[in-house]
């Protein structure tokens, strides 16, 4: 999952924003798969936070969608549940297709403020971060 948002942030960053990016490759290769779950459903949560700023109302139909499945999640143990515990489990495309959400809104905002507006490197640390403890 953390390959994917690097190569979805890899087409949207211009050349001095990617530079940034370079520095999270190793963090990034030491993760696995496992919590990938929670992960995406991050994103999806990062990109309402960020579309709710008062000066992003704009990219709010953006994350229609995505505030739905955050609202749900959040009120649903049995989803978070399966996220952490499932031995084998693989990332799907709705959950991937949260991330993808995730970027399109950091584009729209940063096609109006800039990518400093955007704060996609807190999301990356956040997502390295929630690497599981090894048991």
């Amino acid at each position: 999952m953390l390959e994917y948002l690097d190569d979805a942030l890899q087409a949207v960053l211009p050349d001095e924003e990617y530079a940034k990016l370079t520095q999270f490759d190793e963090a990034i290769a030491r993760t696995t798969s496992r919590g990938d779950f929670h992960r995406c459903l991050h994103c999806a949560h990062w990109a309402v936070s960020l579309a709710d700023h008062p000066q992003n109302a704009h990219t709010g139909h953006l994350v229609e969608s995505l505030r739905t499945v955050v609202d749900e999640i959040r009120d649903t143990s049995y989803a978070v549940d399966f996220g952490l515990f499932t031995p084998g489990r693989t990332v799907t495309d709705v959950e991937l297709a949260w991330v993808d959400r995730a970027m399109q809104t950091a584009e729209a905002v940063a096609a109006s403020f800039g990518w400093d507006a955007v704060p996609w490197q807190n999301l990356v640390e956040e997502l390295v971060a929630m690497e599981p403890a090894s048991s």
